[in-house]
């Protein structure tokens, strides 16, 4: 008959060891749980069960969690919680595991089942310090009416089982690792079941076996053995086997399978019976021997030319003086013709001993060489290499090789390759006399310069036809143009002749177009460098992208944050820009996406695709399309001048070129990644600059009309029609002009007293450049104005000073509107 405690009883608490009187004594009264005899039979039931449990278990009650723990459990705790934690609160109690726990126990009371968890790494603080402890525990609900009341911990700690596992794994680990230094293999052999193997990597490696042949037969390890040991080798196997012996020891030949190569294997093995002395395992080591096998065998067969040469000792000795005589003889005829030269020194590095060799190669007579040192003899630009290596052989009694350079006694060097090596008294050095491999290598040198230039002058002939083929179709539009017009001026006819100006025009401005182009592709166009946002400027062209490309390609501009500034000609950025945009819509006829990135770029060394950079800090814009892509050989030239893949009429076959040149010249370099059918991605690289971003110029809006009243400008141009232009020019808008056709001229009038205003100077004058000449006018004139005119600048316009306060250029062929803009803006301000 079941025995039901009575509602107020605390018989339930009774026994438990320790923590049974530590429970009964506890102060229940403050806790959320009441006095004992008013605890929910189930709590009770659970309570009694842990109590008097000799396995490690606890209990958490209630929304509180409240704590019960028995005298096993109590054992794995510190005297920091035990035994405080009795009717603690879960949470205060464990706040160091609660994040591992507190998700656990919350399943249990949440209605989500019992949990199991194996050897799970629980961090705790004992006996004041912080343990790394393994549990297996499980976590089940504890009923209380229709819902969970708590929770049942039973648990083990198994951290030293951890340990040990780990420990075994690492004592595996190292064996595994001393077999495979060692070059051991190791076996098992399951003598119980037919000789069923168990093989190690380092056996299989050792065998020549593949990884899948860890479990050969005996029968396999049989066919492997050479034919001539395998009789001998099986039989002692199976002697040893049914003998009574422990120990196993053999050595054979086998026929390694990975190779065909034969190897001696040494085994030696332990033979494991059982109580009636059958034997039941056998643990093996294999070790191939081959090298000690062959030596030893090498050391029998020397071993027997001593004894035969020791029977022969009493003839030798009686010719040991003509032997002794006929070596000699052969040592010096071999010392005497080498072509080598040698020598013997001292530590000190005194030459005491040299062969006729050195007195063919260098002239030097033995006498002259010999009790000196090298020093007087080593070419002076080696920083007498020789010395340095003989006392480096000196001091460590090691071999040296080197080459240095030995002086004729004509006066001329021979190069010569040396090898030493050193004993505790002595220097031995041969040295080999290879001048005229030198000689060859340069000649070899030579010889590639050469076809490199003849190849950079086919590629110049080919840039030459391109370029005489396009300005021959641009002068005929102007000169057709012009003509047209004369004939029809001649004719007093002057219909259509706007529309052949208009014409000559066109043309013309497509010369200059691709001037520029050519000058950007030689790095030679001047550009005006300013410190530019790249972001702002990406930002400010995607109208005219938008417009350029069309609606059918979706345009998406992504800005890097925080991007540095760099230091370039933004109009040639812009054009670059929009070049490449124009190229991406061509390859995207049925439409497609076109994306404009920037971002950082650090560089610690050149790589593969960008050889021509640098290290250091770079801003990169990259422009990728989805269009047709294209080959690696289509991509390989795709930067080359008047390469082209558009149809004859779409296309110069300038602008990547361009764009190549532009990025070049600001110190940057341009890459390009294409697949066919994948799209292009084209990538500008730019070099940061530190310096503030330029605020930009004001938009283009005309300079304020100046009427002129009489300034004075100085004109300097060798070219007579352009200066006669500008003059003209400045005549009809009511300037006062001087001119000059060179610098010296132009120097006189700047050093004269007359007025003037602005210097109007070609930068590229015969003798004095412009540059020059402007330099010398500041000297008396400080404050005057110079606008420069160029159209071959040789790159020197991007170098840092070039433009000072003051000072301003425009690029050949310009136009009148925009010459005269610039000099009344200049002359104005």
């Amino acid at each position: 008959m079941l025995k039901v405690s009575k509602p107020g009883s605390a018989d339930f608490l009774s026994g438990g060891g320790e923590m049974g009187a530590l429970t009964r004594a506890h102060d229940w009264s403050a806790s959320p749980l009441g006095e004992p005899g008013s605890w929910p039979q189930s709590l009770r039931t659970a309570v009694r069960i842990v109590l008097n449990t000799n396995h490690p278990m606890f209990i958490w009650w209630g929304p509180e969690l409240i704590q019960f723990y028995n005298d096993a459990y109590r054992q794995t705790m510190g005297p920091e919680r035990h035994p405080s934690a009795l009717g603690q609160r879960g949470r205060d109690c464990w706040a160091e595991i609660w994040p591992v726990i507190g998700p656990q126990i919350e399943q249990v009371m949440s209605g989500g089942g019992a949990t199991w968890h194996e050897k799970q790494l629980v961090p705790v603080t004992r006996y004041g310090k912080l343990e790394q402890v393994y549990w297996t525990y499980s976590y089940s609900p504890i009923d209380e009416d229709d819902g969970i009341g708590g929770v049942l911990v039973v648990c083990q700690d198994v951290t030293r089982d951890v340990v040990a596992a780990e420990a075994l794994r690492e004592r595996e680990a190292e064996l595994a690792r001393v077999q495979q230094i060692g070059r051991i293999g190791g076996l098992e052999v399951d003598l119980r079941t037919g000789f069923r193997n168990r093989r190690s990597p380092e056996y299989l490696l050792i065998h020549g076996l593949p990884p899948d042949a860890a479990n050969e037969t005996h029968d396999e390890w049989v066919q492997r053995v050479h034919p001539e040991d395998r009789e001998a080798a099986e039989q002692k196997f199976r002697d040893a086997i049914a003998s009574d012996v422990r120990e196993y020891s053999v050595q054979y030949r086998i026929i390694r399978p990975s190779d065909g190569e034969v190897r001696w294997i040494s085994v030696k093995s332990t033979i494991e019976r059982d109580g009636n002395g059958t034997a039941t395992r056998l643990v093996g080591a294999h070790s191939d021997v081959t090298e000690q096998v062959v030596a030893d065998q090498a050391l029998r067969q020397s071993e027997e030319r001593y004894r035969k040469l020791a029977d022969q000792l009493a003839e030798l000795n009686a010719t040991l003086a003509q032997r002794v005589e006929e070596k000699t003889r052969e040592r010096d005829r071999i010392w005497n013709v080498s072509q080598d030269l040698l020598l013997v020194s001292d530590r000190d590095g005194v030459w005491r001993t040299v062969n006729p060799a050195w007195t063919r190669t260098l002239g030097w007579s033995e006498a002259e060489l010999l009790d000196r040192t090298s020093e007087w003899l080593e070419h002076p630009d080696d920083g007498g290499t020789t010395r340095k290596q003989f006392k480096k052989l000196s001091e460590r009694e090691t071999t040296v090789r080197f080459e240095s350079r030995f002086r004729h006694k004509d006066g001329s060097y021979r190069w010569l390759s040396w090898t030493g090596v050193s004993d505790k008294d002595h220097n031995y050095a041969v040295a080999r006399d290879v001048t005229a491999d030198k000689v060859a290598a340069e000649r070899l040198k030579d010889t590639e310069e050469a076809l490199l230039q003849a190849q950079k002058m086919e590629a110049v002939g080919q840039l030459t036809g391109g370029i005489a083929h396009d300005f021959n179709n641009l002068l005929t539009g102007i000169v057709g143009s012009l003509d047209l017009m004369q004939t029809r001026l001649n004719q007093g006819r002057t219909d259509n002749v706007a529309r052949y100006i208009n014409a000559a025009m066109t043309s013309a401005n497509r010369a200059a177009a691709l001037t520029h182009r050519l000058l950007a592709f030689a790095r030679r166009q001047p550009l005006i460098p300013k410190s530019v946002d790249s972001n702002a400027l990406v930002v400010s062209l995607e109208d005219l992208l938008r417009r350029t490309i069309g609606e059918t390609i979706d345009l998406e501009i992504s800005a890097a944050e925080d991007l540095w500034g760099t230091l370039c000609d933004p109009n040639q950025l812009e054009s670059a820009l929009l070049n490449l945009a124009i190229n991406a819509r061509d390859a995207m006829p049925d439409g497609g996406r076109l994306v404009i990135a920037t971002s950082n770029a650090r560089l610690d060394s050149a790589s593969a695709n960008t050889p021509a950079l640098s290290s250091g800090e770079y801003i990169c814009i990259s422009v990728t399309d989805t269009g047709v892509g294209m080959s690696a050989e289509v991509a390989a030239r795709a930067f080359d001048p008047f390469f082209t893949t558009k149809p004859i009429g779409q296309g110069t076959g300038l602008g990547l070129s361009m764009i190549y040149g532009f990025a070049r010249q600001s110190n940057g370099h341009v890459t390009i990644d294409s697949r066919p059918g994948q799209g292009t991605s084209v990538k500008l690289y730019l070099p940061r600059h530190h310096g503030d971003i330029d605020p930009g110029q004001a938009s283009a809006v005309r300079a304020a009309e100046h009427a002129a009243t009489g300034e004075t400008v100085l004109v300097v141009e060798d070219e007579p029609v352009v200066r006669g232009v500008i003059l003209e020019m400045l005549g009809e808008q009511g300037y006062r002009t001087l001119e000059a056709v060179d610098g010296p001229s132009g120097l006189k009038i700047l050093r004269s007293g007359a007025r003037i205003d602005l210097l109007v100077t070609d930068v590229g004058l015969p003798g004095m450049n412009g540059r020059q000449l402007a330099d010398q006018a500041r000297e008396t004139r400080p404050d005057l104005k110079i606008l420069f005119i160029t159209g071959y600048a040789e790159s020197v316009v991007i170098a840092d000073g070039f433009l000072q306060p003051g000072m301003e250029m425009i690029t050949k062929p310009f136009d009148l509107d925009n010459l005269s803009r610039r000099i009344r803006s200049m002359v104005s301000g």
